[in-house]
């Protein structure tokens, strides 16, 4: 049987060196071509490694490919895993549609930005759209027509265990601490600002086509998400916090072939969960709020990207970044048509938002 062949889409991020492992790991599958930004040395130690001949980004010279979308028409993968952070993963991924017959999702601006354009897309271009994200992919696995409620769990970041009164003083480098996961600057901030989990809610709407979604702290990360079905029956997605289980799962779906034999205990610390604060995390409920709105939910992706950056860069403070964003959310009420739609709403608020 032939290989499968996987085009990765932000090759040297978190998502995109673990997909590398566990395709290594994995029997079936081959490197098809990777696409990167600007972490060049990286970029050429995988190069190196994986023997990869196809590859493009817009800060690596390649006569071969002038374009991301002609380096994808020219391979045509069955998979494309997209791990673009940001906006431009919001692009990337509509242009990958075209080319492929299965999207793994791990960019979130994709969908809390464009998600009825991508699905529309995927409808019209027969492609399946798999999501990597580890909630996600929970509820993905649990998902059937007989359920009512969804919930997805949250680590509270590096400030569930602070006081409200303490938040304002919190550094850049307090806030990096994720005790968690291990993931780039911005969604660790995100997770600490729970905009992560917002952004979540969102795209929970968009693949699962239900608001009703609930969101509780739950602090060792075992539990990815939880169904409530109509009959009273809960099914829950339990295991350890290990990215490569889902990006296994969107590869290989609808089989099971990663093997992990690692599982958590069965023990009352791993069970326990708690209700989100709305005065430690106010923009979450926010986020929460806006999830029908799909002007504001890019309003709200831009401004974040703005607020985290000057955050990172000690220019406001950590609660400031809850404010820039509810405010910036407020000034935009648009109809979204069209992608350019999107690009102009995403330019105004930030623009909007660095002026705050």
């Amino acid at each position: 049987m032939e290989n499968k062949s996987i085009v990765i889409l932000g090759a040297t991020g978190s998502i995109g060196t673990q997909t590398l492992k566990v395709i290594k790991k994995l029997q079936g599958f081959e490197i098809a071509g990777i696409v990167f930004g600007k972490n060049l040395n990286l970029a050429r130690n995988i190069i190196k490694e994986y023997k990869i001949e196809n590859y493009y980004s817009p800060f690596y010279p390649n006569y071969k490919f002038s374009s991301l979308e002609e380096f994808l028409e020219a391979l045509h993968p069955d998979i494309v895993v997209s791990a673009i952070p940001g906006f431009d993963g919001m692009i990337s991924s509509l242009k990958a549609i075209k080319y492929t017959k299965r999207l793994a999702l791990a960019t979130k601006e994709a969908l809390v930005c464009a998600g009825p354009f991508i699905k529309k897309e995927c409808k019209n271009n027969n492609v399946e759209l798999i999501p990597i994200d580890s909630e996600h992919s929970a509820i993905f696995q649990l998902f059937d027509n007989f359920v009512e409620r969804i919930i997805i769990t949250a680590s509270g970041g590096a400030v569930r265990d602070k006081k409200v009164s303490k938040l304002s003083k919190l550094t850049p480098k307090d806030i990096l601490k994720h005790p968690v996961w291990n993931m780039g600057k911005r969604i660790t901030v995100d997770s600490s600002t729970m905009v992560n989990k917002a952004f979540e809610v969102m795209e929970a709407y968009e693949l699962f086509e239900t608001n009703n979604i609930d969101v509780y702290i739950h602090p060792t990360g075992t539990v990815h998400g939880a169904v409530l079905l109509k009959d009273g029956t809960v099914k829950i997605h339990f295991g350890f916090p290990d990215m490569k289980i889902p990006i296994a799962y969107s590869l290989t779906y609808p089989e099971r072939k990663y093997i992990n034999p690692n599982w958590p205990e069965f023990s009352s610390k791993n069970f326990d969960f708690c209700e989100v604060s709305s005065e430690k995390y106010p923009v979450f409920f926010y986020g929460k709020s806006i999830i029908n709105n799909l002007s504001k939910r890019i309003a709200f992706n831009a401004a974040d990207e703005v607020a985290v950056e000057r955050f990172l860069k000690e220019e406001i403070k950590f609660t400031k970044i809850s404010e820039i964003i509810i405010e910036t959310c407020e000034r935009i009420n648009e109809k979204v048509n069209s992608i350019e739609d999107i690009i102009e709403i995403d330019k105004f608020s930030r623009e909007y938002a660095r002026n705050i």
